[in-house]
């Protein structure tokens, strides 16, 4: 994407109209629909504790168990713990779980996620060590697709290996060649079929084979570079109705490690110990009652779902992320219910309202991870809103009518010389047409409003789990793995030295359905 000249003549040529995106027959400017989705999308700016993932980890979780096996790396925690979903929404689905929702139906855990990091990141290093820990000892193989294929190549490897899981390195690069090169430009139509099960087939007079899949489904997780990112998929591509079929998460560099603390990771002794107590909760997750069986929903999760998506109008509605995304999210909340409910351990109980909360916490930092990274495609526009802002609020607040001429008087002689005659009002006419959202560009405390019915029902739940978490998490996960037969001394030795409770009191939280 670059962008050109000056002398804009309306406010979306101040913003937008100047930004131009490749195709295969050149290069053209957005369409009007385009620009009205990036105006929404620089309604909010997430700030970067929006990303931390620690804190969507349950307390005493094997999650929780994943983040202190990457302490004493600089490795993203995002990177692990997602890499650990996406294997458990995989394993899930080769399995056999679905969601059974009445007049819905079928739900499959078929989550399609990319995660976006710096370069250096370990990325790869990160998926390598959570496969090496979940390959272990007896627990169960995934099934996983060949990548690199060209399009004739790709559907033969699905209709083989159909409902595998789908690990995809550097997948910037991999979609570029999707949505450009000849060779694989059916892998875009099929995969839009696929996310729905709908039959995708070859029908080429060159294929003597006429592969038909009649209802196609795979798990994905892809990994990439996000400076990268935006060269390999401009913004149209980013809009349009395939890269929107994926959740995205941003894993942001580690606020209290960095490349120097750590010459080598996972170094000494005690790192196989904890791989193998890993190994073994990963096992005994696996082999838990219901595990891989239909999953069922109790009484309270579809009406505290319901409320939790009416809360998003007032917070992630027409001034965020476009409709398509927060739906497919949205969805994408039914998937996880399962996911986490087996992570948690619970998979022979019907899922409760524990790991509804959870769900749509997950979907929320997909909200805000997607957002990021589609402001990223206009990082200089962004920032020269972000003055006018800025400005604006500051003559607001002085009682001040919020003009062209007051807001260029509230500007630093520095910051004047970078706006062209009019160019400042043009600004605040585009800002105008984002409606109701008087946190621009703050950390948005407005990005997490609930209202007030579905507020006090979290918080009340809130109260309640936190009190007990980390107890009823670990003993959940101690019970599973003695159903396993007795734990290995090593793996009892290293959970003592872990601090780890051993006397756990039951205790009850009937409005959850959890205990």
């Amino acid at each position: 994407m670059n962008t050109t000249g000056k002398n804009p003549t309306s406010a979306d040529h101040v913003l937008l109209s100047e930004l131009t995106v490749k195709t295969r027959k050149g290069t053209r400017r957005l369409t009007r629909s385009e620009r009205e989705a990036l105006i929404q999308m620089l309604a909010i700016k997430a700030a970067p504790e929006e990303f931390d993932i620690r804190s969507l980890i349950p307390k005493g979780s094997f999650l929780e168990r994943i983040v202190r096996h990457f302490e004493d790396t600089d490795i993203s925690y995002a990177l692990p713990i997602m890499h650990v979903v996406m294997i458990a929404a995989s394993f899930l689905t080769q399995n056999g779980a679905c969601l059974e929702v009445p007049g819905v139906g079928r739900v499959l855990p078929t989550l399609w996620t990319i995660g976006l990091a710096g370069s250096g990141s370990s990325k790869t290093l990160a998926s390598e060590e959570i496969d090496r820990i979940v390959s272990r000892g007896d627990a169960p193989s995934l099934n996983r697709l060949a990548t690199g294929c060209t399009d004739a190549q790709w559907i033969v490897e699905l209709h083989d290996n159909n409902g595998a899981f789908w690990f995809q390195d550097e997948v910037g690069k991999t979609f570029k060649s999707i949505l450009t090169e000849g060779n694989y430009r059916r892998i875009k139509p099929w995969c839009l079929d696929v996310y729905s099960h709908k039959p995708i087939a070859n029908r080429l007079k060159s294929e003597r084979n006429k592969l038909v899949i009649e209802r196609p489904y795979f798990t994905f997780h892809g990994l990439t570079v996000v400076d990268t990112w935006r060269s390999d998929i401009d913004i149209t591509s980013m809009l349009d109705g395939f890269c929107q079929r994926f959740g995205y998460y941003v894993a942001v560099p580690r606020d209290d490690a960095d490349l120097f603390d750590h010459f080598l990771y996972f170094e000494g002794e005690r790192v196989e110990l904890r791989r193998n107590a890993l190994s073994d909760t990963w096992e005994a997750l696996c082999a838990q009652d219901g595990a891989c069986d239909p999953y069922t929903l109790n009484d309270e999760v579809l009406p505290f779902l319901r409320a939790w998506w009416g809360s998003l109008r007032k917070s992630w509605g027409q001034s965020a992320l476009p409709a398509s995304f927060i739906r497919r999210i949205g969805f994408a909340v039914l998937r996880y219910l399962m996911i986490l409910h087996f992570l948690l351990g619970k998979s022979r109980r019907p899922i409760d309202v524990e790991t509804a909360d959870l769900a749509t916490r997950f979907a929320e930092y997909h909200f805000v991870s997607a957002l990021n990274i589609v402001q990223q495609y206009d990082q200089p526009n962004t920032s020269r809103i972000q003055i006018i802002s800025d400005a604006s609020t500051r003559v607001s607040e002085a009682g001040k009518a919020v003009t062209g001429r007051e807001v260029s008087r509230a500007l630093s002689k520095q910051q004047r010389a970078q706006f062209d005659k009019g160019e400042i009002a043009e600004i605040l006419s585009v800002l105008n047409q984002i409606e109701e959202m008087p946190g621009l560009f703050d950390a948005a405390s407005d990005a997490r409003e609930k209202t007030s019915a579905i507020q006090a029902r979290r918080d009340e739940i809130q109260a309640r789990l936190l009190l007990n978490e980390r107890k009823r998490n670990e003993r959940r996960l101690r019970e599973l793995r003695r159903g396993q037969g007795d734990m290995p001394a090593t793996s009892r030795d290293l959970e003592a030295d872990n601090g780890l409770e051993g006397n756990v009191v039951q205790f009850h939280l009937p409005m959850t359905g959890t205990e």
